[in-house]
């Protein structure tokens, strides 16, 4: 069945909802109040959608400066990139985590993944510790870094505004790599980390409550989404290749419909379409459907 839950109020997101994603498809209405000193960027790590297309979808100038109270509603779509049974799944083009309970979608978050040049690393991961009120160590290869650009050098960060890891740490069995809150809550849905993951502080602390040290998870890297709902219909949401890991979309999205076989169900021309546009968007491309 399809995951439908109609007018989600502003915060929502942060609790987890009862969700049905047989089909591994979410869909949401959403309606969003802003905040005083919200902008687009801002807005983004809370929907889990480009401004841009935010911005169009309520008529509303992308530049123009929001006042506070205002209303956005948009339609939110997001194919599951992958299940497993109990855990945790990270996508890093789509910049979302995704968790599971017995094999169903429990609930999903926005997270900051780590930019293009100091990429997160891919695999199975274990949550091994969680720590509040964390003192950032810096690692050697910030410090190389502080030293280049020219700032000071920091040896240890403690619990306060300046420390980037917030008030909640869970660090995850890939060396190096943890999941953590923010004192930049308007970097969440980018690329923007070293390598960790960044959560918007209420999110963090609802997690670093929920989640038990021992889950299990997978980070991956699946710019490619398809799949074939129960009525027939092929629906597609591709980004681009932030990491430059050669994607042939073409030859990608090939296999996966000879999987679903769905080959002959696409209309390719939407395909192409779809392969230019990268916008992260869900698209129906269904042979004969407007």
């Amino acid at each position: 069945m399809r995951l439908h839950n109609l007018f989600i109020i502003l915060f929502l997101f942060i609790v987890p909802l009862p969700i049905y994603a047989g089909e591994g498809l979410i869909e949401n209405d959403i309606v969003y109040t802003t905040l005083r000193g919200d902008y687009g960027g801002v807005i983004e790590g809370k929907i889990g959608l480009s401004w841009e297309y935010i911005a169009s979808a309520n008529s509303v100038n992308p530049r123009a400066h929001l006042k506070a109270g205002q209303k956005l509603m948009v339609k939110f779509k997001r194919i599951i990139p992958m299940k497993i049974e109990d855990g945790i799944v990270i996508n890093i083009p789509d910049r979302t985590l995704y968790r599971f309970v017995e094999g169903r979608l429990k609930d999903y978050y926005f997270i900051t993944v780590g930019k293009p040049t100091w990429q997160t690393p891919l695999g199975d991961f274990t949550i091994t510790i969680k720590a509040k009120d964390p003192t950032w160590h810096v690692p050697l290869s910030i410090q190389k870094e502080m030293e280049a650009e020219g700032k000071d050098v920091l040896i240890e960060v403690p619990l306060g505004p300046e420390n980037p890891l917030g008030k909640y740490w869970m660090q995850l069995s890939i060396p190096g790599v943890g999941l953590h809150s923010t004192n930049a809550p308007h970097s969440i849905y980018k690329f923007n980390s070293h390598g960790c993951m960044r959560l918007r502080p209420e999110v963090a602390e609802f997690l670093f409550k929920d989640i038990a040290v021992g889950t299990k998870g997978k980070i991956i890297y699946e710019p490619i989404k398809i799949i074939k709902t129960l009525e027939g219909r092929v629906l597609i949401e591709v980004y681009k290749d932030f990491y430059k890991k050669g994607i042939n979309y073409s030859d990608r999205i090939g296999a996966k419909l000879k999987e679903l076989n769905a080959v002959d169900r696409v209309d390719w021309n939407k395909v192409k379409v779809v392969i230019e546009k990268k916008d992260g968007l869900v698209w129906d491309v269904t042979l004969g459907q407007r």
